[in-house]
């Protein structure tokens, strides 16, 4: 499938340059789908007192169900007993056109070994008339959805965090950031507590691509994180490749700004030499990826240690 997609997104660079074009206009391809799919691999209602095994195939929920659509929740559960545990919401890349929870599945089970309650989310994908705008109201309704289960799940309802790869990273940002989307005011139910963003698309108001797969459902602006910073902003970490080509090192540099600015607590960690989710593959960095190991295990380090500077994880 890999070698596939490769073939199909042949257009790419002449698509999506370091700045957006009117060719850009005219192709469509899933920029970050490939990426995320090259590191996939290696990244019922239930009593909050049975001991799991966090290593094991997760529980399978429904969080949403949308007319024939049922959209799902993968739960990862800790080994040990206990109650008002920290929760951890995953959202996978694939330029907001492809991809599944399954993707996150490796990083869910390395928070749930570590203490959390983990959930890797599926949401709706930009297709078959669908937009950004379903995938960040999914979001939303996925936060609403496990503080609803707090009790079952023995979660802490103030302890629920957002993380997001990618596309799945623009998702975490809006729903702390937005005021409303689809057309409803986001309520703080529907909001994280705390934000680790891994190469999040975050300034979307004037990217061509996006814009293409908004398809005139709303303003790309309104949709965009860097437009609604505000000292209300969780705290938030970002992981950024300095040499990032598909999402700019210089528009996390501009959120994490804006945020101090605000007064709200935003930590971000580039990596020189490195690109898009830390791919040391510079000349096309949404195929042949190839990731560092090094910064991805201290990218993962710091997310870990951000964590615990919150009291969602033991040190």
């Amino acid at each position: 499938m890999l070698h596939r997609l490769q073939k199909r997104l042949g257009c790419f660079r002449s698509c999506f340059p370091s700045a957006p074009t009117k060719t850009a206009r005219s192709c469509v391809p899933p920029l970050l789908a490939l990426i995320s799919m090259s590191f996939s691999g290696a990244v019922g209602q239930l009593s909050s007192t049975t001991t799991r095994d966090s290593a094991a195939a997760p529980e399978t929920l429904v969080y949403r169900q949308i007319g024939a659509r049922s959209l799902k929740a993968y739960v990862f559960f800790p080994t040990t007993k206990a109650n008002h545990r920290p929760v951890i919401l995953l959202f996978h890349g694939g330029a907001w056109r492809l991809g599944d929870a399954s993707w996150m599945f490796d990083r869910a089970r390395d928070f749930a070994k570590k203490g959390m309650v983990a959930i890797s989310v599926d949401y709706s994908l930009s297709n078959g008339g669908l937009s950004p705008v379903d995938g960040v109201d999914d979001a939303c309704a996925a936060f609403a959805w496990v503080r609803a289960q707090a009790e079952q799940f023995g979660i802490d309802p103030q302890r629920v965090a957002g993380y997001g790869w990618s596309a799945g990273g623009h998702l975490v940002a809006a729903t702390a950031t937005l005021p409303s989307a689809n057309e409803k005011t986001i309520a703080a139910s529907a909001r994280p507590n705390a934000l680790l963003l891994y190469s999040p698309a975050l300034n979307m108001a004037k990217d061509d691509y996006f814009m293409q797969l908004m398809a005139g459902k709303g303003d790309p602006a309104s949709y965009s994180p860097s437009e609604f910073i505000s000292r209300a902003l969780p705290p938030t970490l970002i992981i950024q490749g300095e040499e990032d080509t598909i999402v700019l090192a210089r528009d996390a540099r501009a959120f994490c700004a804006a945020a101090d600015k605000m007064g709200a607590r935003c930590e971000l960690h580039v990596y020189s030499g490195v690109g898009h989710l830390l791919t040391r593959n510079l000349k096309i960095q949404y195929k042949d990826f190839d990731g560092d190991p090094t910064d991805a295990a201290e990218a993962h380090q710091l997310e870990d240690d951000f964590l615990v500077t919150l009291g969602y994880m033991q040190k």
